[in-house]
């Protein structure tokens, strides 16, 4: 009767290890996946602050091109704006000499 309760628990004891077996390797397989996840989730954090680098290199470089963009803008503009008054001044002499040149021709036809 004793020998019976003996093999009995122990095969009780049999099944339940070998559960506890297939749950471990459940565990073991899914804490696997779980460290490969991690890994690559790493690596796709590592690639995503590389290109947040990048980025922020290339938002400074665009910026300084920007600033110099502008400060040629400037220039251009003044160029222009005495380029304008050149002009003006030349057309106002061109003017003042086409009307000399008229009161001349105007008294060669008066002699």
């Amino acid at each position: 009767d004793d020998l019976y309760k003996a093999e009995s628990n122990s095969d009780t004891y049999e099944a339940k290890l070998k559960e506890l077996e297939i749950e471990v390797k459940s565990i073991n397989n899914i804490l696997k996946k779980m460290e490969a996840a991690e890994g690559l989730q790493s690596e796709r954090e590592e690639k995503l602050e590389e290109n947040i680098r990048v980025l922020e290199q290339t938002k400074s470089e665009l910026s300084i091109r920007a600033e110099n963009a502008e400060r040629q803008i400037q220039v251009l503009e003044e160029n222009i704006l005495k380029l304008e008054t050149d002009l003006e001044k030349e057309q106002e002499a061109h003017n003042s000499t086409k009307d000399a040149l008229a009161a001349v021709n105007a008294e060669i036809d008066d002699i």
